[in-house]
Protein backbone atom coordinates (compact mmCIF):
# COMPACT_ATOMS: atom_id res chain seq x y z
CA UNK A 1 0.00 0.00 0.00
CA UNK A 2 3.01 2.16 0.39
CA UNK A 3 4.29 1.87 -3.03
CA UNK A 4 0.71 2.88 -4.12
CA UNK A 5 0.36 5.82 -1.77
CA UNK A 6 4.13 7.18 -2.85
CA UNK A 7 3.30 6.63 -6.28
CA UNK A 8 0.23 8.59 -6.50
CA UNK A 9 1.85 11.46 -4.67
CA UNK A 10 4.15 11.11 -7.22
CA UNK A 11 1.37 11.99 -10.15
CA UNK A 12 -1.29 13.81 -7.92
CA UNK A 13 0.74 15.81 -5.24
CA UNK A 14 1.78 14.80 -2.34
CA UNK A 15 -0.98 17.02 -0.48
CA UNK A 16 -4.06 16.01 -2.10
CA UNK A 17 -2.97 12.32 -1.99
CA UNK A 18 -2.10 12.44 1.44
CA UNK A 19 -5.09 13.68 2.88
CA UNK A 20 -6.95 11.23 0.46
CA UNK A 21 -5.51 8.41 1.82
CA UNK A 22 -5.79 9.95 5.63
CA UNK A 23 -9.73 9.22 5.15
CA UNK A 24 -9.61 5.60 4.62
CA UNK A 25 -10.45 3.58 7.77
CA UNK A 26 -8.23 1.67 9.16
CA UNK A 27 -5.47 3.38 7.58
CA UNK A 28 -2.59 5.15 9.10
CA UNK A 29 -0.32 7.18 6.80
CA UNK A 30 3.15 9.24 7.32
CA UNK A 31 4.22 11.99 5.69
CA UNK A 32 6.28 10.19 3.14
CA UNK A 33 3.41 8.47 2.11
CA UNK A 34 4.72 5.01 4.67
CA UNK A 35 1.91 2.85 5.59
CA UNK A 36 2.55 2.94 9.32
CA UNK A 37 -0.38 0.83 10.26
CA UNK A 38 -3.45 -0.95 9.25
CA UNK A 39 -6.38 -2.09 11.72
CA UNK A 40 -8.94 -3.89 10.53
CA UNK A 41 -9.50 -5.84 7.52
CA UNK A 42 -6.02 -5.09 5.33
CA UNK A 43 -7.64 -6.15 2.09
CA UNK A 44 -10.67 -3.66 2.40
CA UNK A 45 -8.15 -1.48 3.44
CA UNK A 46 -6.36 -1.73 -0.01
CA UNK A 47 -9.92 -1.70 -2.14
CA UNK A 48 -10.54 1.21 -0.28
CA UNK A 49 -7.47 3.28 -1.00
CA UNK A 50 -7.77 1.87 -4.68
CA UNK A 51 -10.92 3.13 -4.78
CA UNK A 52 -10.50 6.56 -3.18
CA UNK A 53 -7.49 7.09 -5.89
CA UNK A 54 -9.97 6.06 -9.48
CA UNK A 55 -12.05 8.50 -8.25
CA UNK A 56 -9.63 11.05 -7.77
CA UNK A 57 -7.82 10.09 -11.15
CA UNK A 58 -11.69 10.92 -12.87
CA UNK A 59 -12.13 14.08 -10.98
CA UNK A 60 -8.73 15.04 -12.18
CA UNK A 61 -9.33 14.10 -15.96
CA UNK A 62 -13.13 16.02 -15.56
CA UNK A 63 -11.04 19.09 -13.89
CA UNK A 64 -8.23 18.78 -17.08
CA UNK A 65 -11.47 18.27 -19.49
CA UNK A 66 -13.08 21.35 -18.13
CA UNK A 67 -10.14 23.56 -18.63
CA UNK A 68 -8.90 22.12 -21.96
CA UNK A 69 -12.95 23.45 -23.28
CA UNK A 70 -12.24 26.80 -21.28
CA UNK A 71 -9.40 26.97 -23.16
CA UNK A 72 -10.97 26.14 -26.97
CA UNK A 73 -14.23 27.33 -26.78
CA UNK A 74 -14.98 26.05 -30.21
CA UNK A 75 -15.05 22.05 -29.09
CA UNK A 76 -18.02 20.76 -28.48
CA UNK A 77 -17.98 18.93 -24.57
CA UNK A 78 -18.07 14.88 -25.38
CA UNK A 79 -21.38 13.53 -23.97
Amino acid sequence: MSDLVKKQMVMLGPNLVLSKARQVAGLTVAEDGTVQAISGDPQKALQDLANTFMELSGQIAQMTLNALLEKYPGVKKPD
